[in-house]
């Protein structure tokens, strides 16, 4: 019992995968690209579940993300029309504060603070799950290409964007929808 790892969560634990479960696993991640329907039959139990659990908080990494992309958006139309309209720069910081709007920034700012955290805790978790089907794949190819930058890694990021665009034209023939990562 004390040999499985730790979700963080005191009373919820992952399952402990067997060397047979991982040979599975394996094999199916090899060979499943050719046949998914056939090769999502074969994944053993806890395989599954591990693969929901990285599939998951992929997902879930990606959702603050695009959370906290809509909020910088939001904070630099405001910042922006502040600047247009109020000469924000040149206002004293008790001036800013007297503005409406102010507090709207304010918000903005606590609620990212938070939300980088969450991010980067789920971050931390992800390289410790397991990604055994072509959906687990490729929600952590999505996060990967949000983490590589563009400008800074122009080949790198397209490298990843293109191997998970691949990988769900190559589940195509599978019902799992994988276009939603």
């Amino acid at each position: 019992m004390g040999s499985r790892r730790k979700t963080g969560v005191e009373d919820a634990r992952l399952p402990a995968l067997s060397r047979r479960a991982l040979i599975a696993g394996t094999s199916v991640v090899a060979f499943g690209a050719a046949n998914p329907a056939a090769a999502s039959v074969a994944l053993p139990s806890a395989a599954v579940v591990a693969s929901d659990v990285a599939t998951r908080r992929c997902r879930n990494w990606l959702a603050v993300d695009a959370q906290i992309e809509r909020l910088q958006n939001r904070w630099a139309k405001l910042e922006g029309w502040l600047i247009r309209e109020h000469s924000w720069c040149e206002l004293s910081p008790t001036e800013q504060q007297a503005l409406p709007w102010s507090k709207e920034l304010r918000d903005i700012d606590g609620i990212l603070d938070t939300l980088f955290e969450k991010r980067e805790r789920l971050l931390e978790t992800l390289p410790d799950t397991a990604s055994l089907s072509l959906e687990a794949v490729v929600t952590r190819l999505a996060v990967a290409e949000r983490l590589v930058c563009t400008e800074d890694h122009p080949e790198a990021h397209a490298l990843i964007a293109r191997s998970r665009l691949d990988l769900i034209a190559m589940s195509k023939e599978n019902p799992t929808n994988l276009s939603d990562a």
